[in-house]
This record gives C-alpha cells, structure tokens and sequence, in this order.
C-alpha cells in the first residue's frame, strides 16, 4: 500500500511540474490507471476477506452451536448424575487429598443427622473424629489406602443406629481421595436376628415336642404305680406319705410337660372384631380385684378416646397381654408404676407396657422369648415364648428394650386389618 501511495505522489508531482498540459495530463492518466488498478486490487482483496470472514463467521456459529448443545448436554448428564446422588438409598461422601468433603448427599445427611452446610466443603476433621469410620483418616490419605468394609454403632435421640461403611481410593481422576459409603443396616440386622429367632424356637420347639411325648408316657406309668402303692400303704404312714411325694412330684412334671405340648402345638386363632381400650381395662380390671394384688403398685392407662378395633382372638391375645403384664408386675417385686398405652399409627395399632422395676440385662434380651428361657426362680420360661407366638399369629411384632435398675418396656405391634 505505502508503494502505491508513493508511486502516486511521484506521478502527481511529475504532473504539477510537466511543461505542457498534454505532458501533464499523460501523468494525471497514469495516476488513475494506477488508481484503478490498486482499487480493483483492493476489491478483490476485500472480497476475499468478506468470503473468508462470512466462512469463519459461520465456523465459529457452528463451533459455538456445538459448544451449546454440548453445555447443554453436560447440565443434563451433571442433573441426572446429582439426582441419582441425591436419591440412592446409600450414603455417599467424598473426602479430597486436602481433606475437604466435596461430596455429601442426602442419605449421608440423614444418617449421619449433620446439616450439609456443616459438612459440604469444610474440613474433614472440622465434624469428625479421625477414626470416625472406623479407620484413620489422615493415614488413609497419606497412604492412598483403605479399609474396604466397617460397621460403626451411632447413637441419636436414644435409637441405636447399625452402619455399615465402605471405602474406596480413587486414583484415576484428577480428583484423587477417598469415597466412603454408608448403609444404614439397623433394620436388616432385626431382621436377621427375627429370622435366627424364629428358627431357634422352631427347633427347640421340635426338640421340646419329641421330649414331651418320650416323658409323658413313663411318668403316666409311675403315677399309677405310685397311686397303687399309696392305696395298699394305708397302715404304713411314713411309706405312704413317701408315695404321695411320688404323686406329686409326677403331677407336677405333668403339668410341666402339658404346657410344652400346648407351646409346640401350632396356633390357630378365631378371630373376633374387638375394642382394644376395652380389652386392655377389662385385664387390668381383673388384675386389680385379684385378692393378692399389691397396692403398692401403680397403672397408669394411656388408651385411645376414639374406638381402635381389631381382628384378633379374643381369649389367645388377652392370654398374651397378660403374660407381659404379670412379668412387668413380678419384675417390679409389687411395687413400682406400670404404665400400658395403645395408640394408633396409620394402619398399625401399637400396644406398649413399659415397668419400672429392675430391668433386663442385654445378654439376656437376646433369648427373652426363647422357650424355658427363664430369670425367675419358679418360671418355667414358656409365658413369653407363648406371647411371642401368639402376637406373630396375628401377623404382629413384639419387641422390648429394657435398662437395668430403670425398667423394661415391651411393644406389641398388630395390624389393624387382618392380612388373609
């Protein structure tokens, strides 16, 4: 261009100092040609730029159209993948090489009962113990390692929560730490135990049948030796008074044994629609007028105002309720409170007797319904093994948690609607 610019300036100067105005215009006419030439230049040049312009321009719409549908597609990848996070039944957490939690999601915080604001971004240690799973930390990070599955016991609002923790380095990515799992396996383990349960009390019930039926008929046999022996002993009095010992000693074991074979057989209930408030103050009731019960001994009823019907037989679960609540009364040594409540929850009807005596010891929660299970010096141990059938007939649950020198308290869940 400054080439064109000073070839111009020459030929315009050539023309202001040429001697004739034909001499002059001959240099004014090679100036425009020049003229011409570098504008025709210039146009094309233009148009060249125009067309590459307008091809790039419409690249860089492609590229940006591309990059939109591909940002768009990030965001919905990224919605999904947090909504998974948000909803699967695991807790998840993500601790960074730094130490800083960049990952908590819904279930971890429901867990765990800690607020995500308190967590998400702060420092691991700044809510947690090192070993808190179960493991080190701050090894874990150092060394790039972990250990693979824990169980941790967490105590919240008095419930006992069963966690299971499992934990993995993540190495590949450019955000290097460690993921730890969390499931919460409380109700799993009652299950489990449920199921350890049931088939313990049928094998001991099986066990218990067979031994029944090999005892009733010896000691049948003896009681009726021992009732001839003591009819022909009528002059010898010591002899005699031995014989009747014999008696009832055997009448004892029968009753002993009667009771086991009641327990072993299946139960099969006639169920009636009934009120439980009623049937609870109707037991109570006849508790109260037995001529040994103690007044020292408070009830406190909790019962629904409204009317809670039920399907249930009448004369098994009142046997049931009874028994847990003679145990309650007996556990107390007659004095204490006892307080009976039933409440309605959904489509559950919720029975609680709770004591104030001495309580039970943890190890022995674990068989308190087993039969022949027994604490008491003169029990048999068939009274709560035959509540617990009794309650699982009616397609219910009972449980009990107990502190010792503070009380026990058993709930009896039953279903309003009897299942077919």
């Amino acid at each position: 261009m400054s080439d064109i610019l000073a070839r111009l300036n020459e030929v315009a100067n050539d023309a202001l100092n040429s001697k004739t105005s034909q001499e002059s215009m001959k240099h004014l006419a090679k100036a425009f040609s020049l003229f011409s030439k570098e504008t025709a230049r210039l146009e094309s040049s233009f148009e060249r730029l125009s067309e590459r312009f307008n091809k790039i321009n419409y690249q860089l719409k492609k590229a940006e159209d591309e990059l939109c549908i591909k940002v768009k597609d990030l965001n919905s990848v990224s919605t999904y993948l947090n909504s998974i996070l948000k909803n699967i039944s695991q807790g998840i957490l993500f601790i960074d090489l730094t130490g800083n939690i960049t990952t908590y999601n819904r279930e971890a915080q429901n867990i765990l009962n800690i607020d995500e604001t308190k967590i998400l971004f702060k420092r691991y240690w700044d809510n947690f113990k090192d070993d808190f799973f179960g493991f080190s930390m701050k090894s874990a990070l150092s060394f790039s390692q972990t250990q693979n599955l824990s169980y941790i016991c967490l105590k919240d609002e008095n419930k006992r929560k069963e966690i299971e923790v499992s934990t993995s380095f993540v190495y590949e990515s450019s955000h290097r730490g460690i993921i730890i799992m969390l499931r919460d396996v409380t109700k799993l383990q009652k299950l489990q135990t449920l199921a350890h349960r049931n088939d313990r009390l049928k094998k001991i019930g099986e066990m218990a049948s067979f031994v029944a039926h090999e005892i009733k008929n010896p000691l049948g046999a003896i009681r009726g030796y021992a009732s001839l022996l003591y009819n022909d002993l009528e002059k010898e009095k010591p002899l005699k008074d031995m014989a009747s010992y014999i008696i009832d000693g055997t009448k004892s074991l029968e009753r002993i044994v009667n009771s086991i074979l009641e327990y072993t057989r299946p139960i099969i209930i006639d169920p009636i629609t009934l009120d439980i408030s009623s049937l609870i103050k109707s037991i109570v009731k006849s508790i109260k007028i037995d001529p040994t019960f103690s007044h020292e001994l408070k009830i406190n009823l909790h019962l629904s105002e409204s009317t809670l019907n039920i399907s249930a037989d009448l004369e098994l679960l009142k046997s049931a309720i009874l028994n847990l609540i003679i145990n309650a009364y007996e556990a107390m040594d007659e004095k204490g409170f006892l307080s009976i409540s039933v409440i309605k929850n959904n489509y559950q009807c919720i029975i609680e007797i709770a004591d104030t005596g001495a309580g039970i010891d943890q190890v022995d929660l674990e068989n308190i319904f087993s039969p022949f299970f027994t604490t008491k010096r003169n029990g048999n141990g068939l009274g709560l093994s035959q509540a617990y059938k009794i309650i699982q007939a009616h397609f219910g649950t009972i449980e009990v948690r107990s502190k010792l020198y503070q009380g026990t308290t058993f709930t009896i869940i039953l279903p309003i609607k009897r299942m077919q």
